[in-house]
């Protein structure tokens, strides 16, 4: 299973926009509260460490529904989000992903 820190999770919403500094009042507090939302919901666990992770129901679903749809992709300079799960860092460099994308927001690895 893929853990996430919550301070990362929140860095990752701003990024996409989805918690607009500006408007909220205090990202922190609006984060807790998503969390403990989504908490409440079982969309997300915490684990012993206090990260967090999709339940594992979840996570099966999102996996059975990206199935070959995600399995695939190529970085152009319109891409803003990668996922690099399975890729060594010479694939990377080899392919020059991270040239190509220079509208890049987010690498997961």
């Amino acid at each position: 299973d893929h853990e996430i820190k919550m301070d990362r999770l929140v860095m990752q919403w701003m990024a996409h926009g989805l918690i607009d500094q500006k408007k909220a009042i205090d990202v922190e507090v609006t984060a807790n509260q998503w969390i403990s939302d989504l908490i409440n919901r079982f969309m997300i666990e915490e684990t012993e460490y206090k990260d967090l992770k999709l339940h594992d129901i979840l996570h099966d679903l999102a996996l059975y529904i990206g199935g070959k749809e995600y399995s695939h992709a190529s970085a152009t300079e319109h891409t803003h989000h990668l996922s690099l799960l399975g890729v060594d860092n010479a694939e990377v460099q080899k392919r020059n992903a991270s040239r190509a994308a220079n509208k890049l927001r987010t690498i997961l690895r």
